[in-house]
């Protein structure tokens, strides 16, 4: 296989900034960096199992970083990664009875309907800090903690966690994505955990329903290693470098960064249909 040393460095590079910023909002954004990989030359099939050996071995070491940083919520970590894994599982073997197409079309819109929520809400709170005087502020919090403690029911926590869970890793299972893209936004907003809390918490499994599936892509001979080996140090780099600077981040600011990467996710994965649908019909 002949390599051109320039376009690799290109590609290293990409992969660099790629997962750089998916290690500090906690995404793996393999979405992205598909196209890049396809461009290689390599047959789709190969291109997809490469793809998620080098997303995996950049979300391992943020995740890594992120564990050191104690961005962890070990309690969803496990409910939502087994139950993640069970449905990611169940999904697969009906992969052959599904469109791809409309599930993928569906996702987007998942996605760009939660980027449009967590920035409205985020610009809705900066509006309420900066106009309300203190005492507002005050009754605010009050309410908020208020709404805390009512919510604050184990059991119930678990149940939403683990359906939660099944549901992305069904749908997941289906397309062959980790969706962490879905499952970040939903850790942020349904149960409110902690922007920085879900980056790391979401980074980590990510990576281990990744490995998951990098080793499904291995047994099947659908993984070019010569590529893994040349784009999955940069990948590792930069994820572990990117998880560094999450807590640098105000709540706010990361909440913004993950609206808005969310949006060209979302983009990305409509771009891509669009195409293929053109290429299909020519």
């Amino acid at each position: 296989m002949e390599i051109n040393f320039i376009y690799i460095l290109f590609l290293s590079t990409i992969g660099f900034i790629i997962s750089f910023i998916g290690g500090m909002v906690g995404l793996v954004l393999g979405v992205i960096r598909l196209p890049f990989i396809v461009s290689t030359g390599l047959n789709v099939t190969e291109s997809i199992g490469t793809n998620i050996g080098v997303s995996t071995l950049g979300a391992i070491t943020a995740a890594i970083q992120h564990i050191r940083k104690r961005n962890i919520s070990f309690t969803i970590f496990i409910i939502m990664a087994l139950s993640g894994a069970i449905g990611a599982f169940y999904g697969a073997s009906l992969t052959k009875n599904v469109s791809i197409n409309l599930l993928l079309i569906l996702i987007g819109l998942i996605i760009s309907y939660e980027s449009f929520t967590l920035l409205k809400d985020n610009n809705r709170n900066n509006k309420i800090n900066i106009n309300n005087n203190e005492k507002k502020i005050t009754e605010n919090r009050l309410n908020v903690n208020q709404k805390s403690i009512k919510q604050k029911n184990p059991y119930n926590d678990i149940i939403v966690q683990s359906i939660i869970g099944f549901l992305i890793g069904l749908l997941g299972g289906l397309v062959g994505l980790v969706l962490g893209s879905i499952r970040l936004p939903a850790m942020i907003k349904i149960w409110k955990t902690e922007p920085k809390i879900a980056v790391g918490t979401n980074m980590l499994i990510s990576s281990v329903m990744g490995m998951s599936g990098f080793i499904g892509h291995i047994i099947n001979n659908e993984v070019n290693f010569l590529y893994l080996i040349i784009l999955g140090p940069s990948a590792m780099v930069g994820g572990f470098l990117g998880a560094k600077y999450t807590n640098r981040l105000s709540p706010s600011t990361l909440k913004k960064l993950i609206g808005i990467i969310l949006a060209i996710v979302a983009a990305v994965i409509f771009i891509s249909q669009g195409a293929s649908r053109v290429e299909s019909s020519m």
